[in-house]
């Protein structure tokens, strides 16, 4: 079962949620560019329950488990999650103010943090579910992901007059740069080489942004309704959740050509994809007020 409480090894059940029906539509279609926009003829390998009030999620570690953020404005928490066979591992309670999760593959845990003018990074022991340090940041932050070395953060963060991206080190806990984003940017995905950041924004557009300098190095499209992206180990795809309502897929983006390779159906209420640590695997998000669950497809 998942519930808030201090973290435990105790392992959970395993529930399969029936939303399978709940997919998008899973008719082959195309633009007149060529480009897919419906749903191909794929369902999900498994399906496994999760916490209601599913938020987010860090990145699928090599050992098979992620940490997912659940809650509402009452109370929040972190649960460890099996995902071989959807078990919950254990779970440890959070702050109200968080917004997102990540793990770096050193295994240290980075929380999010947006209160109402102000926010914060949390570093927390992957293992133990201890906070280590806390870093504050000039505006409140929507979003952070891991980079591929295992030290350094990138925390999205922001107000309704401007948007950056936090770079931290892990380690010393010292920022090392700020990179300007696009004002309404909701979602951000490093490259394994720490040189760009890819940034979503709400109506589809993505801007490829030099950590360096900070300059935008390439813009596309990739649909309307976007709310999450995740890059493929290799740099080769971004993966873009799209209409996340009723009516949500996730777009499969050629990085090199920027164009849209593939279209996969996800169900009504996703909230995020993610990719495994080999890139074999993509994870979908579900959470509503009443239920949660993690869609697993083969990428």
């Amino acid at each position: 079962m998942y519930g808030s409480r201090t973290r435990s090894r105790a392992a959970g059940t395993v529930i399969m949620a029936l939303t399978t029906a709940a997919l998008a539509g899973c008719s082959t279609g195309g633009s007149a560019t060529g480009q897919p926009t419906q749903p191909s003829a794929v369902k999900p390998r498994q399906i496994f329950a999760a916490p209601r009030n599913l938020l987010a999620a860090g990145q699928p570690q090599p050992n098979g488990t992620f940490w997912a953020l659940a809650g509402d404005a009452a109370s929040k928490g972190l649960f460890d999650i099996n995902l071989a066979d959807g078990n919950g591992i254990g779970s440890v309670s959070v702050s109200n103010a968080a917004r997102s999760v990540t793990e770096a593959l050193s295994g240290v845990i980075g929380l999010a943090l947006g209160m109402s003018n102000t926010g914060a990074l949390e570093l927390l022991d992957g293992g133990t579910g201890k906070v280590i340090r806390t870093i504050p940041l000039g505006a409140p932050a929507r979003d952070v992901i891991a980079g591929a070395d295992g030290a350094t953060f990138y925390v999205l963060n922001g107000t309704a007059k401007s948007a950056s991206v936090t770079v931290v080190n892990s380690k010393t806990g010292g920022v090392q740069g700020t990179i300007p984003m696009p004002l309404n940017t909701v979602s951000i995905a490093p490259d394994s080489l720490g040189v760009s950041v890819y940034a979503l924004q709400p109506d589809g557009q993505v801007s490829q942004i030099a950590v360096a300098g900070g300059q935008i190095m390439t813009k596309f499209v990739t649909g309307p309704g976007a709310r999450s992206i995740a890059l493929s180990p290799d740099g080769s795809t971004l993966y873009v959740l799209r209409n996340a309502g009723e009516d949500a897929n996730v777009a499969l983006v050629n990085t090199a050509t920027e164009s849209v390779q593939q279209v996969l159906p996800a169900a009504a209420h996703s909230v995020q994809v993610l990719v495994s640590a080999d890139g074999s695997e993509l994870y979908q998000l579900v959470g509503t007020s009443s239920y949660g669950n993690i869609q697993v497809f083969n990428s």
